[in-house]
């Protein structure tokens, strides 16, 4: 298939915006005739997981888009970094990383990028709206928008997702387009829980997500979630144990009315049965540890912790006994 660009692409291809956004429209096509792309398309707002620092490729390369005179076209968020810069203390990286973490943040933030920080971005005020194009990174918010919220974007890695800030396109691809969006997978509950946990929700997703691959899996039955945090969780486990860039809950999610609309009059690949006890051993490999055994910290807030996560944490550490002196540790 032949990519076909508007004047604009041409123009910015051919370096009359400048050496950064030429070289970030030349990658991104790149990347579209690889996967077969007939076009690009305008996005209305971009999240970058290349902020984190991995080594000396990362670096390099956005620097060398603030030294082409680059800035993103789109509002863009920047996903966690490697360097707390409000609490600096609290981050112990040898004094060799630390530096050019430091400079990595900054210099997406010369690029125009907004000073966010969060794997949550949905969590902000730049949180997008249903049909929106967008190209996001970082697996638990690609799934959250695209499931929850009903934007649209595909699992972009670090590096395409900066290209297509920098030009304000995206290819014309995958989860862009409302025929790949469709259910593949059906997953029906076995059970009924009148009030479900957190843990149920985590569950769900590690199982879905095992199962699905990269498939786009539906969920019948799902009990109606007290609040987004808990699809939130499903949807990262989903995409830890799989690569599910987007789910849907039949009746609750907002492309999902019924089971006729989400399936687009298709039938199911597959249809698997979930019980309690695919939950519970979901949720027991999880840890190694045996039951009993002494904590030696707690961590909570991956995926970042909403305020609204926080006001049901902060009645539970009250009432636990404050003498045992465990740390905990809440990102956000």
């Amino acid at each position: 298939m032949t990519l076909e660009l508007t004047a604009r692409d041409r123009s910015m291809l051919d370096g009359e915006h400048g050496l950064s956004a030429a070289a970030a429209m030349k990658i991104l096509v790149a990347f579209s005739n690889a996967i077969g792309a007939g076009r690009l398309l305008d996005i209305a707002g971009a999240h970058i997981d290349g902020c984190l620092y991995h080594g000396k490729a990362g670096l390099d390369f956005v620097e060398r888009l603030v030294e082409g005179g680059g800035r993103v076209q789109v509002p863009t968020t920047l996903n966690v970094g490697s360097f707390d810069l409000i609490h600096p203390g609290m981050v112990k990286l040898p004094a060799a990383e630390e530096v050019p973490a430091r400079r990595l943040m900054k210099a997406h933030l010369e690029l125009g990028c907004q000073a966010t920080f969060t794997c949550a971005p949905y969590q902000t005020r730049f949180r997008p709206s249903f049909g929106q194009q967008i190209a996001w990174g970082e697996s638990n918010a690609i799934v959250f928008a695209n499931s929850v919220i009903g934007a649209r974007t595909n699992r972009y890695g670090d590096f395409i997702d900066l290209c297509c800030a920098m030009t304000g396109r995206a290819p014309a691809w995958g989860l862009h387009l409302s025929e790949n969006r469709r259910g593949r997978i059906l997953f029906e509950l076995a059970f009924a829980d009148p009030e479900p946990s957190d843990s149920l929700f985590v569950g769900i997703g590690l199982v879905i997500g095992q199962a699905s691959g990269d498939r786009v899996p539906v969920i019948a039955g799902l009990p109606r979630p007290r609040d987004e945090d808990q699809l939130k969780a499903l949807g990262a486990a989903a995409a830890t144990t799989g690569a599910v860039a987007l789910f849907h809950a039949v009746g609750i999610t907002p492309e999902a009315r019924t089971l006729d609309e989400v399936f687009q009059g298709h039938a199911p690949d597959e249809t698997i049965r979930i019980t309690r006890a695919d939950i519970d051993h979901g949720l027991a490999r999880l840890s190694s540890v045996p039951d009993g055994a002494p904590l030696a910290a707690v961590s909570l807030g991956t995926p970042h912790f909403s305020h609204e996560e926080w006001m049901r944490l902060l009645p539970l550490l009250r009432e636990a006994a404050p003498g045992r002196r465990i740390p905990i540790y809440v990102n956000t």
